[in-house]
């Protein structure tokens, strides 16, 4: 088996970052302990340098603002001890597999539990001694550098596992509008019905208060609405006069053909598009079909699409009628509340008056070239 390629690095790593060196951040009082360590730390790589502070708060102060690698601190020092220090540094740090190493003269079992336990990975006693010293600090820069590849090869994988969901939901999107034109290609409206009317939807749900995935969920399902019309016979699908009470009831059969068409899909979108295509010519006094439902047991995903299905309606030419002005259509509507449609919707709708004329304007049937629904 061929192994992965490389990672392109997205956090820095002490030898595949050239660019910066890696920092080691020492805080010690006394300028010969500062001066020993750095060059201690300064000989390990060409890749690693030191920054030396005398002030613990001035070095609380740099990494707050600063990539640091790893931190060696004084344990007795004025103002703040390097216990305390390395407490303020985990709160800074949000990434605890920075190394951070405490030195002391003092040697009482105590003083180590405490730094241990504050988030110091080591604990070393002076004198100093450069041979160890040196290659402690070498093993656990190792540490970090590996912790740090182990990110970058994580964040890669993530990258092409997301890159992969995408194209899935691409194509998922792609095959949902087809699906949807399959069914309104065979009806006489045409143009741009269905990327309106589920931008409308999508606008109504936002206004509603819905999440994003909500919203990209009603989206991409209303465009459903009518599928159940490819069962519905030419002769009463296409005619262009009133249909007869008997074509009516055939052509009312339209949304339980839709739901059964789509209602056992694995697909979340599809299964929505289920509940909207039984639902969307209920109304909200009951009045509707195919079963009467009333207020808010008509879902609310339907109640959202029947809002938009019928502004769009309402406002597209049609082969037995003219399209009628925003106004005309927001005036009949608002007549509408509380029978045909939920009032609270109907008001998030006339309160997005602009944002569906950009959206009409956009996908105007003589403007834009068709295209498919996108998240």
């Amino acid at each position: 088996m061929s192994s992965l390629p490389r990672p392109v690095s997205l956090v820095h790593s002490i030898k595949s970052s050239p660019a910066r060196k890696n920092t080691v951040m020492i805080v010690d009082d006394q300028s010969t302990g500062r001066v020993i360590l750095a060059e201690i730390v300064r000989g390990m790589d060409k890749f690693v340098d030191a920054v030396t502070f005398e002030d613990p708060e001035a070095a609380l102060d740099y990494a707050r603002t600063h990539n640091v690698d790893m931190v060696i601190t004084d344990y007795l020092m004025p103002k703040m001890n390097g216990i305390d220090l390395v407490r303020e540094l985990r709160k800074v740090f949000h990434d605890d597999t920075i190394p951070i190493v405490v030195i002391t003269v003092d040697k009482q079992p105590e003083v180590r539990y405490q730094a241990l336990n504050s988030g110091a990975i080591d604990f070393l006693t002076r004198p100093i001694d450069r041979i160890e010293y040196r290659q402690r600090f070498m093993n656990l820069l190792a540490l970090r550098r590996h912790e740090i590849e182990n990110a970058n090869r994580r964040k890669w994988l993530e990258e092409k596992v997301r890159a992969a969901t995408q194209e899935l939901r691409r194509r998922e999107v792609d095959t949902l509008f087809r699906l949807a034109r399959s069914a309104e290609s065979r009806d006489k409206v045409t143009g741009f019905h269905l990327p309106r009317m589920a931008r409308y939807s999508a606008l109504i749900a936002k206004g509603h208060g819905l999440s994003a995935a909500q919203q990209e969920a009603i989206e991409l399902a209303a465009p459903m609405h009518d599928l159940g019309k490819i069962g519905i016979p030419d002769r009463i699908l296409q005619s262009s006069g009133r249909l007869s009470p008997q074509d009516m009831e055939v052509m009312k059969t339209h949304a339980v053909l839709g739901y059964e068409l789509l209602k056992d899909s694995t697909s979340e979108f599809l299964q929505m598009g289920a509940v909207i295509a039984l639902g969307h010519h209920e109304k909200y006094d009951g009045s509707g079909y195919p079963n009467g439902l009333k207020g808010e047991a008509i879902p609310l995903e339907s109640r959202i699409v029947a809002l938009a299905d019928v502004y769009d309606a309402l406002t597209s030419i049609r082969p037995y009628k003219q399209a009628w002005q925003p106004d005309q259509a927001f005036a009949w509507m608002r007549e509408q509340s509380g029978r045909h449609f939920d009032p609270e919707l109907l008001e998030v709708l006339l309160r997005s008056r602009a944002e569906i004329l950009a959206i009409a304007a956009r996908y105007a049937d003589n403007v834009v070239k068709l295209t498919a629904v996108t998240p």
